[in-house]
């Protein structure tokens, strides 16, 4: 089976851009149909040079001016689905963090990322199923794959951690982040070969600023993981990050909203991506309904022979994790002999370590000294009655 070589690839490349092809993706994609039929001729014995002049001739430049407009529309049916599920993904994200039921926004919310994550790899399937027409498309392939496998990876192990207590270092919002350098990566690799084949000056200039805008993402998303390792020193200076991206990430939305671009499938994954990752990172995300700790119901039964005479009694805790940032609460009487608090589980859902006492100074130094009313290691209850001796 013939298969042309890069210099072959690379005459018709040339030879297409003297023709009347304008616009660079529409270019990539008429190089990969003249590649083909060269070949389904060589095939049948033709010779290189005899099987592309006999496809030139029958492709006048009205013929591929004819087929601009037909390979647009077929790739806007193509990647009509991933604008979709983008959209959509982009939807239930939105109603994850306004709805608050029983948890399942949390669900919701997984299942945004985990759309977003079978675009990225949609994306990288389709680069690596044209690794033939360009050599870069397998690096973007790989690119758009990592990317995948950061933003699912990161985000599951995020939902464990919020949901389940599962430890994880920090590791899912390190994964993610990589996931969005990766894509951006992608995005500037790809923009700035479509800026170099582009022919006409309009495209010239879009190619242009799509490129511009993927290096800003990259510069974003390294200035991000630099400050992995540097987080107790800028830990207070995050939330001016956080902040200058999500806000341009909105405003790069409305310029593509407003200038029609928003059929740039890579674009919008990037900035769609870049924002569903970076706001959960933010404290904005705990002044939404769907963005506020569950809320648990403590219930203290104080034993009627040894009443307590006190209208709170306060409870101090600490996570296991944490020990040196124990937590004070007041419980309020409710009824005889019942003390209760309405809590948040503060995410971490782990273990606690409880002291009770009816002084709140008493309480935060129970840990402290010797131990005169036992302490409990359990997790954070829906409901449950504890007995007070």
């Amino acid at each position: 089976m013939a298969c042309l070589n890069k210099e072959q690839i690379e005459f018709i490349r040339k030879d297409l851009k003297q023709r009347s092809v304008s616009r660079s993706f529409l270019f990539n994609e008429w190089v990969d149909h003249f590649c083909c039929d060269v070949e389904t001729l060589m095939n049948k014995g033709v010779s290189f040079d005899d099987a592309y002049g006999h496809i030139s001739r029958e492709k006048l430049d009205r013929d591929i001016s004819s087929a601009h407009t037909d390979v647009q529309q077929f790739l806007n049916h193509k990647y009509v689905g991933i604008k979709k599920l983008l959209l959509f993904a982009f939807l239930l994200f939105a109603i994850s963090w306004i709805i608050n039921l029983q948890g399942i926004g949390s669900w919701i919310g997984l299942g945004a990322f985990i759309i977003l994550g079978i675009v990225y790899l949609r994306v990288s399937i389709d680069f690596f199923q044209k690794r033939r027409v360009k050599k870069v498309n397998t690096l973007l392939a790989i690119l758009s794959l990592l990317g995948f496998i950061g933003t699912l990876s990161g985000i599951i192990i995020i939902f464990l951690y919020r949901n389940f207590g599962f430890s994880t270092r920090g590791h899912g919002v390190d994964l993610t982040v990589f996931g969005w350098f990766f894509f951006s990566l992608l995005c500037l690799i790809y923009y700035f070969g479509e800026y170099k084949s582009a022919i006409e000056s309009r495209e010239i200039k879009k190619m242009q600023w799509l490129g511009l805008l993927s290096v800003f993402n990259v510069f974003l998303a390294a200035i991000s993981i630099a400050t992995f390792p540097l987080y107790h020193m800028v830990k207070d200076y995050l939330f001016f990050l956080i902040l200058f991206i999500l806000g341009f990430d909105l405003l790069v939305l409305v310029i593509l909203l407003a200038t029609r671009s928003m059929k740039n499938t890579l674009a919008v994954s990037l900035i769609l991506g870049s924002f569903m990752i970076v706001f959960i990172h933010s404290h904005f995300r705990t002044k939404l309904p769907g963005g506020k700790p569950k809320l648990y119901e403590l219930t203290l039964q104080v034993s009627p022979e040894h009443p307590v005479g006190t209208n709170k009694i306060y409870v101090s805790m600490y996570y296991d994790r944490f020990p040196d940032q124990p937590i004070t609460l007041p419980l309020s009487k409710i009824g005889d002999n019942l003390y209760g608090i309405t809590m948040p589980s503060y995410s971490y859902r782990g273990y606690l370590y409880y002291g009770i006492e009816t002084d709140s100074s008493d309480a935060r130094d129970y840990f402290s000294r010797a131990t005169r009313i036992d302490s409990v290691r359990l997790r954070i209850p829906n409901r449950k009655i504890y007995q007070l001796h």
